[in-house]
């Protein structure tokens, strides 16, 4: 069954934007789903509540808007010629803080944004607010930083503790995998404070692969000082094209959830990182 209906593109028109947007296209296309496609205009006034005669004394936001309207009709219609039903949005606001109010995450199944290569999280495609979507927007976001390649759709590489509480982001990134058709790796990184036997490892990522299709799934854990360092060793020789972490606030969590360390992995790994956001009532 499809799980993913509506999705929700995020652009400021950079190239990381347009990069972000392949991605949008080709999986809206394979598994049809429509695409929303959102642009933030930063205004000095309540752009929305601004009398038309007035907007003449703003010339340069009134261009700006005129000028993103065109971009994102012309991305909807090169959607639209692909077979990929679009809708365009455009928000006006005082503050990019604001944005993640403007975002129903009951409407959307899953948010895809760009992020401006080593300058970070802080710097992508929204600016400083990308980080605030990552936390505060609860379901999953595909972060892109590179151009697009065929490779992000042959293998997920999942990253978890493999604890019960992990079961539904389990099951929301199977769900995603077998939409797009994808085999999934699962990864446990074996650190110090947190050392697990071999044997127990493999236990544990045995119950989460009873659950794949025919039982399809890689198991592999490496021994790292920490989870981010762990990561980066396997993708570096992993051929895998996407990497699935998940989130949660809640400290009792380990710090494979934290939203720093999600981060962390999105700033060093070229390839698009997808961001599950666990249940705080998860336990």
């Amino acid at each position: 069954m499809k799980t993913i209906h509506n999705i929700l593109l995020l652009t400021d028109f950079s190239e990381v934007s347009e990069s972000a947007a392949a991605y949008a296209l080709k999986i809206g296309k394979k598994i049809n789903s429509k695409v929303e496609i959102l642009h933030l205009i930063n205004t000095p006034v309540e752009w929305s509540k601004l009398p038309l005669e007035k907007e003449k004394l703003y010339p340069e936001t009134k261009a700006e808007i005129g000028n993103a309207k065109a971009k994102l009709s012309a991305m909807s219609i090169d959607f639209s010629k692909q077979g990929v039903k679009t809708k365009e949005s455009l928000i006006f606001n005082e503050g990019v803080e604001n944005i993640p109010e403007h975002i129903n995450a009951d409407k959307y199944d899953l948010i895809i944004m760009g992020s401006h290569g080593s300058k970070g999280i802080k710097e992508s495609v929204i600016g400083s607010n990308a980080q605030k979507i990552l936390r505060r927007i609860k379901i999953p976001i595909l972060v892109v930083k590179t151009p697009f390649s065929s490779d992000a759709f042959s293998r997920i590489v999942m990253a978890s503790t493999f604890e019960k509480n992990q079961k539904p982001f389990f099951k929301q990134m199977l769900n995603f995998a077998t939409d797009l058709e994808v085999g999934i790796d699962l990864l446990y990184i074996n650190t110090p404070y947190n050392f697990r036997e071999t044997q127990q490892i493999q236990q544990m990522l045995s119950s989460f692969c009873e659950e794949c299709p025919e039982n399809d799934c890689g198991k592999h854990h490496v021994d790292a000082f920490n989870e981010e360092s762990g990561i980066q060793y396997f993708m570096e020789n992993s051929e895998a094209g996407l990497f699935a972490i998940a989130t949660s606030e809640k400290s009792q969590l380990s710090r494979l959830f934290s939203p720093s360390l999600s981060e962390a992995v999105i700033n060093h790994l070229d390839i698009p990182v997808l961001v599950f956001h666990l249940e705080t009532g998860s336990r």
